[in-house]
């Protein structure tokens, strides 16, 4: 039975479908069996994923959303990076967070990282295995300054599957504001930022990466995302799964009201905060030009990573409406 009725999203986006959808379906499904994604076991018996389950996930479909402009090699490149997300995410739920297991969590974490090298050891399961090739396949790309980026948002993701652990095992519930403070932090959506630079050609550059306006940019962009996928997934999270990291709980146990009431409270937030991106994009971007003397192949970069995020965002949207 659903918990909430959907609240009305203001979307002043409309969402696109790249043309190279199915030939990255089939890529995709065939790179997780050669990872070994889909007969990894877990603890209890069976499987993390079967070739169904990811099927029904449907990864490309949320790429070709997200990412509508690339070409064919490129979704498939991005489009793994997220298979490989979210198979590390059931990967460590099921052997992990269900068992309770922080010492063990700590310890796969600290290896997993060791993959984000030139010179990695030997992968020991398909997460590891996974991370090994992407890493290969997409850091050759990029500058130095984007690849120390992507390591922090990468390990962020990890230090955020140890915080929701904890919450877990000691029963807590954040607060909104430190919810949303940690989400923005730790969460995935400043790492699927930075593949938005690697998979627009849009690298931004290093002198102006941590300005403020592209701070807000980066912050608006992974508070909307991730307040979105708290209003589409807290039946499955929390209903399903005993997670406590889902905003729509954050906000119905803290202010001790009904969970339609806190949907409609989490989608005020995000409604505001697009609107935010949007006037960052509109207002402040332009003017971050003049300020640090852009060249314009600078700012044609700059303006495509907005762009960028704002077609993840709208078709995040669609892939979460049709999943």
């Amino acid at each position: 039975m659903q918990a909430f009725t959907l609240p009305e999203f203001y979307m002043p986006y409309p969402a696109r479908l790249n043309p190279n959808l199915e030939r990255t379906r089939a890529h995709t499904m065939a790179w997780a069996r050669d990872m070994g994604m889909l007969d990894s076991p877990k603890p209890d018996g069976g499987v993390v994923w079967t070739e169904d389950q990811l099927a029904r996930m449907d990864y490309a479909l949320m790429c070709a959303y997200t990412h509508p402009d690339c070409d064919g090699p490129m979704l498939d490149v991005i489009t793994d990076w997220y298979v490989w997300v979210f198979f590390f995410d059931d990967h460590f739920l099921e052997h992990f967070k269900y068992s309770r297991d922080l010492k063990g969590a700590k310890a796969y974490l600290d290896h997993l990282e060791l993959f984000m090298s030139d010179d990695p050891p030997e992968p020991t399961n398909p997460a590891e295995v996974g991370l090994k090739d992407l890493w290969a396949r997409t850091v050759p790309a990029m500058s130095t300054g984007w690849r120390d980026r992507f390591v922090t948002s990468t390990h962020n993701l990890m230090i955020e599957s140890m915080w929701e652990l904890n919450n877990i095992n000691i029963g807590r519930i954040a607060n909104p504001i430190e919810y949303v403070q940690m989400r923005r932090r730790v969460g995935g959506a400043p790492w699927s930022a930075n593949l938005v630079e690697f998979a627009c050609d849009a690298e931004v550059p290093d002198r102006v990466a941590h300005t403020r306006p592209l701070k807000v940019l980066s912050d608006t962009f992974s508070d909307a995302v991730h307040l979105r996928n708290d209003l589409f997934s807290y039946q499955r999270e929390v209903q399903e799964e005993g997670e406590n990291s889902n905003a729509v709980l954050v906000f119905e146990k803290f202010f001790d009201i009904e969970t339609q009431d806190a949907a409609e409270l989490v989608n005020d937030l995000l409604t505001s905060r697009v609107q935010q991106f949007e006037n960052t994009a509109l207002t402040e971007i332009p003017a971050l030009s003049a300020v640090h003397q852009l060249m314009p192949d600078e700012l044609a970069k700059v303006a495509g990573y907005a762009k960028g995020l704002q077609d993840w965002q709208a078709g995040g949207h669609e892939w979460h409406a049709r999943s």
